[in-house]
């Protein structure tokens, strides 16, 4: 598997190589209308996007250095600098490169308009405290309201709070992270019902915004993992050290968690084929490598790595054009 040339050509010009890949990522997961099985969309796009991302860390290995680059200098600046007026800001939590084009048809048949301004990289490790402490200076769930904007914290449609008028507003919606850590093998769950929640969700916060301003953007994306093909496997003695110290759902850990340090002893030596990011403070998977699922219930997504599908999120515009 080789890079397009002139896939190859756009990211040595480029004034920022990672743009042109959100660009082909984002592309990727264009359908022309709502797909009628979406499960079967997914597990076929993300086949694709898997051997997008293998491409690149085989031809193009430096994209690992700028995406942890970008995420150590992330601030949250990309939120803060749209909370402005009465503007308001909903982080999605867990939205990740896949889901605008899904989210523009669903929310288009309903009267409202999506654009896509543009992504961030979200901050390292890829988790909902990373950005959460940056803006909240605590978890979501403790959030309050601040001398520059008002927050509220939302986990579901049943619970839509009023929006305080005539200043910025922060919310943070917990969906669809919350849905996509049920999705298990045995598919109780599905990617499906995940993005549902969100959307009746959304759709319903929306609604509340009235007129106002509405920007909709992420915290982190998320790795999706069915089957064998939408991850990468680890060499047997890596995988062995590797899951002593990653819980399933998790792929980045502190390093002051002792047994992080012998992960040093099996990383290569040659850049191209590094199995690990190294942070002051975390380390996380690289790329897409994972493990296998031993059982129904072992979990089908996981965050906090380094990857394109975790590491890049959407910035939308949302009006009504009703």
């Amino acid at each position: 598997m080789t890079l397009d040339s002139r896939f190859v050509q756009w990211l040595l010009t480029a004034a920022d190589p990672l743009g042109v890949i959100w660009e082909e990522a984002l592309a990727l997961w264009q359908a022309a209308s709502l797909p009628a099985d979406p499960v079967a969309f997914y597990n076929r796009q993300e086949e694709a996007f898997s051997r997008l991302e293998e491409m690149l860390y085989h031809g193009y290995f430096e994209v690992y250095d700028l995406l942890l680059e970008r995420a150590g200098q992330q601030d949250g600046g990309y939120v803060r600098e749209r909370l402005h007026g009465d503007a308001v800001v909903i982080v999605t939590d867990s939205l990740s490169v896949r889901e605008p084009g899904l989210l523009s048809l669903w929310l288009g048949q309903r009267g409202w308009e999506v654009r896509v301004e543009g992504f961030a990289v979200a901050p390292f490790p890829t988790t909902t405290e990373s950005l959460a402490e940056k803006l909240l200076g605590t978890n979501p769930a403790g959030g309050r309201d601040s001398a520059a904007f008002s927050y509220r914290y939302v986990t579901g449609p049943e619970q839509i709070p009023a929006l305080p008028a005539g200043r910025p507003t922060l919310v943070w919606l917990r969906l669809p992270d919350t849905g996509l850590e049920k999705i298990t093998v045995a598919q109780a769950t599905t990617v499906a019902d995940a993005f549902d929640g969100m959307v009746q969700t959304l759709e319903r916060l929306l609604e509340a915004t009235g007129d106002r301003q509405v920007f909709v953007t992420s915290d982190h994306g998320y790795l999706y993992a069915l089957s064998p093909a939408h991850y990468w496997s680890l060499p047997t003695e890596v995988e062995q050290a590797v899951r002593k110290v990653f819980p399933r759902e998790s792929r980045a850990q502190p390093r002051t968690k002792e047994e992080t340090r012998d992960l040093r002893h099996y990383e290569s030596r040659t850049p191209e084929s590094h199995l690990f990011a190294f942070s002051r403070s975390h380390v996380g998977l690289r790329g897409r490598y994972w493990w296998a699922s031993e059982s129904a219930n072992d979990r089908c997504t996981a965050h906090g790595g380094l990857s394109l599908a975790e590491a890049l999120v959407p910035i939308l515009t949302v009006c009504c054009r009703r």
